[in-house]
């Protein structure tokens, strides 16, 4: 895949990289994502006002505006790169169910629309929403003014279990889950069905466009790849996720050629295991959550378990130093580091020097 960046000059090198991470391989050193200080004087889009949040977060083109004056002010070290992530939050999947967002300031939410699982299974797919749409013409926007500046990223696609807690509401699905358990997985099966033709609709632009296929979690591949996730699983049983949630988490994997599972906070751990023994998954993000310990040192036992399952891991540092003390711990194949931002250009020169020595010394 050759796709020239300006602020990015050495992006074919990171693209190999990431290849080979996912195939927990390496090429010349592990990936590393680690934000420098500018030393430019920082530019800015000229402000605007609104009369809404909402016609706020849905001007593409101050976005983008906003987004070309960062990418001239900011140093693209190792592994990082310019990218545009369109966004209308995370569950923008609903709404090809039906579902109208509320924005607020850096988020926004459903209104759940369905009164039961069993009346989602009559619920059409919808790409004509008005938030798909939106979306639609942002990824093409962006194309178009972001050719050779930066690279456009799919969306936040919440599918599988998280569309029916935006259709139902989170009690109102754990209730049903007890109540009738196989209506949550009919339904959970519906909405999984049309992931292909969700996913499709988005990628491929990106793809005849020439760029590698991303998310919010920037670890590019050549063909369909995707954080697969269901953050409403730490709100239930093992038993429950496995009959209800995990046969369509599988059905995604296997449509992807790449996926990494974002496994979000201490409650969704008791599904580690049943994650890892899918064959199709290839790595896991952990997230401690809010309120947890950054630091990765903590959960070192979650990326060795994933490591010992072949899987791939995006190991999100608190600092250097955190950094480095896992990896003593770990093999060097498969690890991505994500150290953060406001390093000076030498502290993180002096860490990518680290991760090369530390690669080879564990032998290559």
């Amino acid at each position: 895949m050759a796709v020239e960046l300006q602020a990015k000059p050495d992006f074919a090198r990171t693209l190999e990289r990431f290849e080979a991470w996912w195939q927990c391989e390496i090429v010349d050193r592990p990936p590393v994502c680690i934000g420098v200080k500018s030393p430019h004087n920082r530019r800015h889009a000229p402000p605007k006002t609104y009369a809404s949040i909402r016609e706020r977060w849905w001007d593409i083109d101050h976005i983008l505006d906003q987004l070309q004056a960062a990418v001239e002010d900011t140093t693209y070290f190792a592994d990082s790169f310019p990218l545009y992530f369109p966004n209308l939050g995370p569950d923008l999947v609903s709404t090809l169910f039906g579902c109208e967002l509320e924005f607020a300031e850096v988020t926004s939410w459903s209104k759940p629309v369905a009164g039961s699982c069993r009346d989602i299974l009559n619920l059409p797919l919808r790409l004509d929403s008005p938030y798909w749409s939106w979306m639609r013409r942002a990824i093409a926007l962006s194309l178009q003014r972001g050719a050779g500046k930066w690279i456009t990223t799919m969306p936040d696609l919440h599918t599988n279990g998280d569309v029916l807690l935006a259709l139902r509401g989170p009690q109102e699905l754990c209730l049903e889950l007890i109540d009738d358990p196989a209506a949550v997985r009919a339904a959970c099966d519906h909405v999984t069905t049309f992931y292909p033709a969700i996913f499709d609709d988005l990628w491929r632009p990106i793809e005849a466009n020439g760029q590698p296929c991303l998310n919010w979690v920037p670890a590019p591949h050549a063909g369909r790849s995707y954080v697969t996730s269901c953050d409403f699983i730490c709100m239930i049983s093992t038993d429950m996720f496995e009959r209800a949630i995990l046969p369509s988490i599988r059905r995604e994997m296997e449509f992807l050629e790449r996926n990494i599972f974002h496994l979000d906070g201490p409650g969704a751990l008791k599904h580690l295991d049943a994650l890892l023994a899918e064959p199709k998954l290839t790595g896991l993000q952990w997230v401690a959550g809010e309120g947890h310990a950054p630091a990765a040192m903590d959960w070192i036992d979650v990326y060795k378990k994933a490591q010992a399952a072949g899987k791939c891991i995006q190991l999100c540092a608190a600092n250097i130093d955190d950094a480095k003390q896992v990896a003593q711990h770990l093999r060097p194949r498969g690890v991505w580091f994500c150290i953060g931002q406001g390093y000076s250009l030498e502290e993180a020169q002096a860490f990518l020097d680290w991760t090369g020595r530390w690669a080879a010394g564990k032998s290559l």
